[in-house]
């Protein structure tokens, strides 16, 4: 067996075993939709579905006898497109590394654990890549329209007066200006400073009073999911530990009459609604995410307040994480002597009704 038959079959061997776990049950929000099914592998030019934009109560009429019954019909539909984006991670392995890691045996060429390795560092560092796609916030990353190439994130859907599905949002306090209210985030008044820069200390009662709006929506509760970091969760679970919750006790499989006592929390539910841990969203991603520690948009400030019902993850069916073979750079006229093969990812991250969503970047415990 070759060298490139055999890194070929146990890279992808190795990579096909492990990106569903990487890419999806390690990231708590893919997690979620996971759950739920909601990843959707789809081709064709943009994503794009009819949204419903108000309600048509405004042609009911309260009447009379011998009164004229009015007629009428209302539009309240809008179309919503998303492009497909893109990203590639490459996995190169130089000609050194090649006769270094190999061994000359009677059944052909064994490698060393170099492709393993290659490859586990390359599903961490896609999932990484997909992880701060998700939760950017500014500059070049987050683009002033739709139009850009970066996969679409959670803030480009729940930042007020940001272009999003096409769709240009901004928010004029109910003037003539007022363009596209109906697809702004929940936020009250919508004020681009409610999200931005007001800060809110986090207890289960202020959680309970910006949830409430949110759950008028026809949906069950467990649709609704609120994502937070490790500062705001043990803020949380302090609170709750010192209301009396209760410790549980779990049999031992080996002493069956004795057990193991059970502290802590893995999950939480606040009137039926989860509330999710992130790692991510520490202030050791920073930096790389170009946020600021301590000041408003800091990743353990953030708090998300989501419909898993309005949420779709596209990816296209033939660049699904999918990775390439290894090929030999040097057959290549003026090419280094390397072997080249990429993961590649086409698809977006969309939400159909950000007006059922919430976000908040500066809340502290």
């Amino acid at each position: 067996m070759s060298f490139h038959q055999d890194l070929n079959n146990l890279t992808r061997d190795m990579h096909d075993a492990s990106w569903e776990v990487e890419y999806m049950h390690k990231n708590p929000v893919v997690g979620l939709m996971l759950e739920r099914k909601t990843l959707q592998f789809s081709g064709g030019k943009r994503y794009y579905r009819e949204v419903d934009t108000g309600t048509h109560e405004d042609l009911a009429q309260d009447y009379t006898v011998n009164e004229n019954l009015t007629h009428g019909v209302k539009d309240t539909t809008e179309v919503v497109k998303f492009r497909k984006k893109r990203f590639q991670f490459p996995i190169q392995i130089d000609v050194d590394e090649e006769e270094e890691n190999a061994k000359q045996t009677s059944d052909g060429t064994q490698l060393h654990s170099l492709a393993k390795f290659r490859v586990k560092k390359a599903n961490e560092g896609c999932r990484l890549h997909i992880r701060k796609l998700m939760y950017r916030r500014v500059g070049h990353a987050l683009g002033a329209t739709d139009s850009n190439k970066y996969m679409q994130g959670l803030n480009n859907a729940l930042t007020v007066d940001h272009t999003y599905g096409e769709i240009t949002r901004t928010y004029s306090a109910g003037t003539s200006a007022d363009t596209g209210f109906w697809f702004q985030p929940q936020g009250g008044t919508y004020t681009t400073t409610t999200q931005s820069t007001t800060n809110y200390t986090i207890s289960i009662p202020w959680l309970r009073s910006v949830l409430e709006p949110l759950e008028d929506l026809e949906t069950d509760n467990l649709d609704l999911i609120t994502i937070v970091g490790g500062t705001l969760w043990l803020a949380l679970i302090q609170e709750a530990e010192a209301r009396g919750t209760q410790y549980k006790i779990v049999p031992d499989r080996i002493n069956k009459r004795g057990g193991k006592t059970v502290q802590g929390y893995h999950e939480m539910i606040l009137d039926g609604r989860r509330i999710v841990k992130d790692p991510f969203l520490s202030t050791k991603y920073n930096s790389s995410m170009g946020c600021t520690t301590g000041a408003a948009g800091s990743l353990d400030r953030r708090l998300y307040c989501l419909n898993l019902n309005d949420w779709d993850m596209f990816i296209h069916p033939n660049k699904n994480f999918a990775m390439t073979d290894f090929f030999d750079q040097s057959k290549i006229a003026g090419a280094a002597d390397f072997d080249l093969a990429r993961i590649k990812f086409a698809g977006n991250l969309v939400c159909w009704h950000p007006n059922r969503q919430l976000m908040f970047e500066n809340v502290t415990p």
